[in-house]
């Protein structure tokens, strides 16, 4: 069962990677083709709104490139003087302006978007029906999250939203009792920034927290402890808050940091880590790994910056990238730019029953793992 699930893990981290770098290989398509034809990116844009629709309203390549009306008009003057789109009026109404492609926007478009176009529907074309059905709805899946989360940022711009992020109280702490409970998982579900986690020997609860800044929804169910932060956040808002959460180091904890976290220091050299996980991001992290027992798996995954790892000496581990490094130090081992898969162990990883498994997923940039 564990080979089926470590497995499955493998698969999903290379699923996130595959979808990072294509997306990287599709700006490198771009900027390939604006530097070719003398175009910025946000004019090649708005040229391939117009290949694929032929003609559109002002308002409507406003709204489809994410553009302002001003910024539209110039772009279009800029389109417009290269020969790539015109201006014309509406038959329909003569009071409204159409914006149509020309031959050069019909070039353009064939020799890039209509081959690449051709070559991935000739890659569909080989998969059977079970797996088109996959692929769409995990495309449709994964436009529906980005759809959500520009909607929330949307939400969070709005007039007055600033008011309401900035209600939250200052100076809250949040506990649960141990009694009952044999093994704890925390979870931050949203992310978190300014965050300080550690054991505490002296701790009779299962948990204690003191936050300064909005506080966030804090749900506790058995001995798994979650921590969600408010929806309604602007970037520098993280700076005036933080966390700190004390684990009681009588019963073994699953860490699961998702969502993103910024500017965190766990020292977990009093507790029993059974599984530690960040996905979602990492930046500016610090973390304490205690002696570990048994096979512990530590995953980073979305992209990590400026990363430690630290654990004890003597103890094995071994650790895995997927999408590249632009540095890594490893046991003072180090390495600069590096790309697709690296794997680095300590001497005795493969006979120690006691080790790490370390994987970052989606790039990394300094990042390092040590021993203390």
């Amino acid at each position: 069962m564990k080979k089926v699930e470590a497995a499955h893990v493998t698969l999903v981290d290379e699923v996130g990677v595959e979808l990072d770098e294509l997306r990287r290989a599709g700006d490198q398509l771009d900027e390939a083709v604006a530097l070719q034809f003398g175009l910025n990116r946000t004019d090649l844009r708005c040229l391939g709104i117009l290949y694929r629709r032929g003609r559109v309203t002002a308002g409507e390549l406003a709204d489809e490139s994410g553009l302002t009306p001003g910024a539209i008009t110039t772009v279009l003057d800029r389109l417009e003087r290269g020969g790539y789109a015109n201006r014309v009026a509406d038959p329909a109404d003569r009071r409204r302006v159409l914006v149509v492609s020309t031959a050069a926007t019909r070039q353009i478009g064939a020799r890039i978007q209509g081959e690449v176009e051709l070559a991935t529907r000739a890659l569909l074309e080989e998969r059977a029906d079970g797996e088109l059905t996959v692929i769409r709805d995990y495309l449709r899946g994964t436009r529906g999250v980005y759809e959500d989360q520009i909607a929330a940022l949307t939400a969070e711009s709005a007039p007055g939203a600033g008011e309401a992020a900035s209600d939250g109280a200052t100076d809250v702490q949040s506990h649960a009792p141990l009694k009952g409970v044999t093994a704890g998982r925390l979870e931050f579900t949203r992310g978190a920034a300014k965050v300080n986690l550690h054991g505490d020997e002296s701790l009779s609860e299962l948990y204690r927290a003191t936050f300064e800044g909005p506080a966030p929804e804090i749900t506790v169910k058995g001995g798994t402890v979650t921590v969600q932060q408010r929806r309604r956040f602007r970037p520098f808002d993280w700076r005036a808050q933080s966390a700190d959460f004390a684990l009681t180091t009588a019963v073994p904890w699953n860490i699961s940091l998702r969502g993103g976290m910024w500017k965190l220091v766990a020292d977990f050299s009093a507790l029993r880590v059974t599984a530690l996980e960040v996905t979602g991001g990492a930046s500016d992290i610090e973390v304490t790994l205690p002696a570990p027992i048994g096979v512990v798996p530590v995953r980073v995954s979305g992209g990590a910056s400026e990363v430690l790892l630290r654990r004890p000496a003597g103890t094995e581990a071994r650790a895995e990238l997927n999408g590249g490094a632009s540095q890594l130090i490893f046991d003072g081992q180090r390495l600069g730019a590096v790309g697709g898969r690296m794997v680095l162990a300590s001497g005795g990883f493969a006979e120690a029953a006691d080790r790490y498994e370390i994987r970052f997923t989606g790039g990394a940039s300094q990042v390092t793992v040590a021993t203390i």
